[in-house]
């Protein structure tokens, strides 16, 4: 079984966003700091974090595996869940989501809270951070 956790941060003032995952599993912990592109949308940095988190298993080729997704952001949960985006804004991004997540064999999507999600909360910190001093 996989368990990945991601989470975003943005800072719309300088519009940057960063991505952070954190994946365990049986013979594999791996903790990513991503980089997204220009935006000061948070819950688009949100869906952004969450398409690399279902893109992973994908391109480490462990389809097979039930995969648990774990996300603080209640946008995400609840239109994964009811496989359907209301905003015209993120329809694309999520459209992408769901055909990621049918390459899947098991996954589920649990909503957490913040304070269960602090890993990939400072990693997607860090990616700010790293923008940030990419800039200077």
């Amino acid at each position: 079984m996989l368990r990945i956790y991601s989470d975003a941060a943005v800072s719309p003032k300088e519009h940057l966003a960063g991505a952070g995952l954190v994946i365990v599993g049986e013979g594999v912990y791996e903790q990513l700091s991503i980089p997204l592109s220009s935006t000061e949308d948070n819950h688009l940095a949100e869906l952004m974090a969450f398409h690399h988190a279902v893109n992973w298993p994908i391109e480490q080729d462990r389809l097979k595996e039930w995969t648990i997704f774990h996300t603080d952001s209640q946008l995400v949960a609840q239109a994964i869940r009811k496989n359907h985006m209301k905003s015209s804004t993120y329809k694309e991004i999520f459209d992408e989501i769901i055909a990621s997540l049918e390459k899947l064999s098991f996954y589920e999507v649990k909503w957490i809270p913040e304070k269960e999600n602090k890993g990939a909360d400072n990693l997607a910190k860090q990616a700010l951070a790293k923008q940030r001093k990419n800039r200077k």
